[in-house]
């Protein structure tokens, strides 16, 4: 089956659908052949004034995009997307819907938030995610129990139960990951060490899907650990390199367990 895969969009939707178009065209596919985009975090699917306040992060880079436009119907998402939170998200929002793992989800037309943490069944795909990044003071704040009020910069990071919901769900099996964190171990990329979330990584190394995906740093890399292919998507208003490196498209075969990315779109 094919799948596309999407960086951080930041609430440029239109430009984001315009890439998968691209990415589809160059591999010579169209996105009525996807199964599905998965969007790995920071999508900032902003329906409202009231859900661009929620978001975490300076005055000075709040904005709300163009998500209105996909939920007006003037921009068309071309095939079923969907997304994990990132760190600049509308938390209460997404909190309050849950996510598909809830059942709910419906986020807009053809796009779908899956939650917080979990796995999915997706087209005949087992898609485990992790929404939110690592955040040291808020993970141990947790697991002490003095985590009180989750907002602000609380709201961003996951839980520890969060984790181990994750990695139950995925106890089966997975055949995609989605994180918006990376896994530790990426070599190449342009950005300081140290970089990557060691639980993501063991996430990786214990379950082995074909695919893993991830976002958060806005830059794209690409790793072989084991049997999986790692992708990380730059974002998709990139502006300093190929814009192509924020999306990508995947043939997966469950069979044989192999993620071949076709096209030029690296």
């Amino acid at each position: 089956m094919l799948i596309a895969a999407l960086g951080d969009v930041h609430g440029h939707w239109r430009e984001a659908v315009a890439l998968v178009e691209a990415a589809c065209a160059s591999a010579g596919v169209t996105p009525a052949d996807l199964t599905a985009v998965f969007q790995v975090g920071d999508a900032e699917a902003l329906r409202s004034e009231a859900e661009l306040a929620q978001v975490e992060g300076p005055a000075k880079y709040r904005k709300l995009g163009d998500f209105p436009e996909v939920v007006s119907g003037d921009i068309v998402v071309p095939a079923p997307l969907f997304f994990i939170a990132g760190n600049h998200e509308p938390f209460a929002a997404l909190d309050a819907d849950g996510g598909l793992v809830e059942g709910n989800g419906d986020w807009g037309p053809n796009v779908t938030y899956l939650g917080r943490a979990g796995l999915a069944h997706i087209g005949g795909l087992r898609v485990g995610f992790l929404s939110g990044i690592f955040g040291e003071a808020t993970f141990q704040r947790a697991q002490d129990t003095r985590l009180k009020f989750r907002e602000g910069r609380h709201a961003t990071h996951y839980l520890p139960s969060e984790l181990a919901a994750a990695r139950r769900a995925m106890g089966g099996g997975v055949d995609v990951l989605i994180t918006h964190d990376w896994p530790t171990g990426i070599s190449g990329a342009d950005i300081p060490e140290p970089r990557g979330d060691d639980n993501v990584r063991t996430i990786i190394d214990d379950f082995q899907p074909a695919l893993s995906l991830h976002g958060h740093m806005h830059r794209p890399a690409s790793a072989q650990f084991g049997n999986t292919s790692v992708t990380c998507l730059a974002r998709a208003s990139w502006r300093f390199g190929n814009p192509m490196a924020a999306v990508g498209i995947w043939r997966i075969d469950r069979e044989t367990r192999v993620a071949e990315r076709l096209g030029t779109s690296r």
